[in-house]
Formats: structure tokens, sequence, C-alpha cells
């Protein structure tokens, strides 16, 4: 029989889909009060994977955020309950939504999305949300599942999912020395 112990944080991150940047910017604010600092902020990525998001806007980019803080993984329902009814603040008229925020957690072995959506490969967390291990680290690099959406696929997002295990490794590194 294992032990129930407290899980090892986590280093938070949102993926966001925008084309405004005079949406973004208020948004961002938002975060930061919520969530903490925004330890680092990708280049913006031309984001031409899907229509799904058609509706937001016909020029949309991609945004990687990473927060300093780091969490404990039993956060990410809340704190997807919260981005989505961010996501709603700036809907208007037809548009239901401006942008959209898909947060997320690094554990160092796998990247993890919260969704509202079920499907056979997605776990219930509680509160209406699931989570998706959406790619994983493994042999130096990270690895698609046979499920991975094609964005996290593309060699393009790898920079920026480095740098969420690169910061990951880091204030993992801080928070254990600072224990001792």
């Amino acid at each position: 029989m294992g032990t129930i112990k407290k899980p090892t944080p986590v280093k938070f991150f949102i993926a966001v889909l925008f084309e405004e940047h005079s949406v973004l910017q208020p948004v961002l604010l938002i975060l930061e009060e919520k969530f903490g600092i925004i330890e680092w902020r990708s280049e913006e990525i031309p984001f031409t994977y899907t229509d799904y998001y058609r509706k937001m806007g016909e020029h949309l980019l991609r945004l990687f955020l990473i927060f300093k803080p780091l969490m404990d993984p039993g956060e990410l329902a809340e704190r997807k309950i919260i981005t989505n009814q961010m996501e709603k603040s700036t809907g208007e008229g037809a548009r239901e939504r401006k942008i959209n925020l898909d947060p997320g957690y690094f554990d160092g072995g796998k990247i993890v999305l919260a969704t509202t959506k079920n499907f056979s490969h997605r776990v219930y967390i509680g509160k209406g949300i699931y989570a998706e291990a959406t790619i994983r680290w493994e042999k130096g690099d990270f690895r698609p599942f046979e499920y991975t959406y094609p964005d996290y696929r593309n060699p393009e997002y790898r920079p920026s999912l480095m740098k969420i295990r690169d910061l990951y490794r880091s204030s993992l590194s801080k928070a254990v020395n600072s224990e001792e």
C-alpha cells in the first residue's frame, strides 16, 4: 500500500489565443492579480492549426505565459473556472469571447492542460473540469501522444515548452533549497 502524501508543486502556465492586443493587455493584468507574477512571456506565434477558434478572429496568435509561483496541481480545476469566466468577460455582440485562455502545468514529466470537454483520454478533476496529459517529457525532449493537439506537436512550440521546463526546474530547486 502506498502512502498518501502532498504532491510536488508544478509550474503553472496559460496558453493564450488572441487577435487584438487591446483585449490582451487588460487580461494580463487580471491574470497577474489572480495567479501571481508572469515570470516569462513567449514570442507571439501565428495560430494556423485549426478553424475551431475562427469566431474569435481571422489572424490569431498563440502566446505562452509562465507564472512565477509554483502551484499545487489540485488547483487546476479552479484556475480553469477562473480563466473561463475571464474569457466570457471579453465577449461582445456575436463574438462569445475574444480571447482563449488554456491553463496548464508542467510537473517534470508531462504538460497537463485543463478542459471542459470529456474524452476517452481525459480524467475528471472536479467542478466540471477534465485534465489531459497533452505531451510528455521523455529521453531529453517533449514527445507527443497519439491524441496530442497538432500545435503542441509542432517544433515551433518547443522553445516555449522547454522554457516551461527550465523555469520549473529552477523554481523547484529554489523551493527545495529554501526548505533546507
